[in-house]
């Protein structure tokens, strides 16, 4: 992976979900402020009409809105929107349940709120694990089946007057229409969105606007033994896209899996390129591999197909599986990361350290390599914590018999320290960006003589 912004087939949805945090963002401080100017206006409405108790639960309803602002502003995304979500299911139910009592004069309206809720939370929960997202929707269309199946009752003295309530009904009624066609919006603009750039992926792929760049890897001695391949879009509009604007939306409608069949068909005949030239004939590629393509039941026949079809010799391909990799897909993966291993095929464990992957995983699955994740090295020289867990993670590599790369290195600083705990191998800004094929063959040509072979 690449120690900025851009990455290779999997893993890349950085700059998706930056977007997608900074829309979230806007929406909860509209969410917020919405909030914060519905409750103060009515509690000066209900406290001008004398019904104090009514006053304070609006004004209750004003520190939420205030509440999901500032965690908004902390631009802490998940917080503010459960508290939000969670903050208006229970005033609703409580307003419902309290305050705002069907009577056979005016029925009650505040519930249907619960409806906004839900729809809501379909969309915006959309990244959330599905028992979680479809949990809260059917709370919510659970409570508003709950108050609109209650029969007429007793107003309390506290609740609110039927003279009051038929003048909030329509405003509720017309708010809630409103609040339903601005859900519906949303989710039509994000549908049709990511329709538009399924039909573009498509196309671009079918016209071969796809291209690999190459990102060196060095070991201690300083000398180019291999590249990641790293996935652009070439856009006649807008020039070469990163993956971190596509590979998300690959992900989420499947169309990762022609798109990684194309980058490792692209991977292989470049080694097959390279194979005629001395001086790059032992540069091995590592190729990032999603957890769609790694589940499906053919993979490892592919790769091996694809690899026989190009005459590579397997240990010169590596495999870059992502750690939540073993966390959601390890049993269908086992089978397939066997046939390679066997095969001689280099599998390499991305971003190690950031909590996903077990031991007994690393110790059951034929990995031959842990990349230690870019966010432990940036912060080796400055943070003791992250150069703790550097060395420990060395260690552990070292271990269990693995080559250990760290990524993301980008001044001389972080390569000296790495050096110094025992790593071998290297990759980051400080070597070379991710760069066209023939940049990079420029590179290892004049970099070294032709070696002998780095990896056997």
């Amino acid at each position: 992976m690449e120690s900025a912004s851009a990455s290779g087939v999997s893993g890349a949805g950085d700059g998706l979900e930056a977007r997608r945090n900074q829309r979230a963002l806007r929406l909860l401080f509209a969410t917020g402020a919405i909030i914060l100017a519905l409750g103060l206006g009515w509690s000066l409405f209900f406290f001008s009409q004398g019904a104090g108790l009514v006053a304070l639960t609006e004004a209750a309803l004003a520190l939420l809105g205030i509440a999901v602002i500032l965690a908004a502003r902390l631009r802490h995304v998940r917080v503010a929107s459960w508290m939000a979500f969670l903050g208006l299911f229970a005033f609703v139910c409580l307003f419902s349940a309290r305050l705002d009592v069907h009577t056979g004069d005016i029925p009650r309206t505040t519930h249907l709120f619960l409806l906004v809720l839900a729809g809501a939370a379909h969309h915006v929960f959309r990244s959330e694990r599905a028992w979680l997202r479809y949990g809260c929707v059917c709370l919510f269309l659970g409570a508003f089946v709950v108050f609109a199946a209650m029969p007429e009752g007793v107003p309390a003295r506290y609740a609110i007057p039927d003279e009051l309530r038929r003048v909030g009904i329509w405003i509720n009624l017309l708010t809630v229409v409103a609040c339903l066609l601005v859900v519906m919006h949303l989710q039509e603009s994000d549908s049709a969105a990511h329709r538009a750039l399924h039909r573009s992926l498509r196309d671009a792929l079918a016209a071969r606007r796809f291209v690999l760049f190459y990102q060196p890897q060095i070991d201690a001695g300083g000398r180019i033994v291999g590249a990641e391949a790293l996935l652009r879009w070439n856009d006649p509009k807008r020039g070469l896209v990163p993956p971190a604007e596509f590979v998300q939306a690959a992900e989420d409608t499947g169309f990762i899996l022609p798109l990684g069949q194309w980058v490792l068909a692209e991977a292989c005949r470049q080694l097959q390129v390279w194979e005629a030239d001395p001086r790059l004939r032992d540069v091995r590629l590592s190729v990032n591999v999603s957890g769609l393509q790694l589940q499906q039941p053919d993979f490892a026949a592919q790769v091996l197909e694809t690899l026989a079809r190009t005459e590579v010799a397997p240990e010169r391909l590596a495999l870059e599986l992502t750690e939540s990799v073993l966390v959601h897909d390890v049993a269908e993966a086992a089978a397939s990361m066997r046939a390679l291993g066997v095969a001689g095929v280099r599998l390499s464990l991305d971003d190690f350290g950031t909590g996903y992957a077990s031991l007994s995983s690393l110790r059951r699955l034929p990995f031959s390599e842990l990349k230690i994740d870019r966010a432990f090295v940036a912060e080796v020289v400055r943070d003791a914590h992250a150069a703790s867990i550097t060395r420990n993670l060395l260690q552990l590599g070292i271990d269990l018999g693995l080559d250990v790369i760290a990524e993301g290195i980008e001044d001389d600083a972080q390569f000296a320290f790495l050096q110094g705990q025992g790593c071998q191998l290297f990759q980051g800004y400080l070597f070379g960006r991710p760069m066209p094929v023939a940049a990079f063959e420029t590179l290892v040509r004049d970099a070294v003589p032709a070696p002998a072979r780095a990896f056997t």
